[in-house]
């Protein structure tokens, strides 16, 4: 008895597409590495730019989380976007220590 439900498992594990399944999950990889930055608002769309690549993405005003605005970085997580604290964070504090230095010099 215990032979064939083995038997019965490696014909199910035998069905599924191996192949799609790294597929999808190298894509869904690859877009939580993703972060876009709101270039600027054209009616109900965000215009955004991906940070490292410069594609250009729009965005419905709708998807995006509330108080956002031109400049603020997002990702995606879940099929959400979310604000990304941290990165916006840091180039808050890059551009802060670039002006202090313009100003001191």
């Amino acid at each position: 008895m215990q032979l064939d439900l083995f038997k019965n498992i490696a014909k199910e594990i035998q069905k599924i597409d191996v192949t799609s399944f790294i597929e999808e999950l190298v894509e869904r990889l690859r877009k939580m590495e993703e972060e876009y930055v709101i270039d600027r608002f054209e009616g109900n769309i965000a215009i955004c730019e991906e940070r490292k690549t410069g594609k250009k993405r729009e965005i419905l005003k709708e998807e995006l989380p509330e108080g956002v605005k031109e400049g603020s970085i997002l990702k995606e997580e879940n099929g959400k976007y979310v604000t990304a604290k941290k990165e916006q964070e840091e180039v808050e504090n890059r551009i802060k220590d670039k002006m202090n230095k313009l100003w001191k010099d």
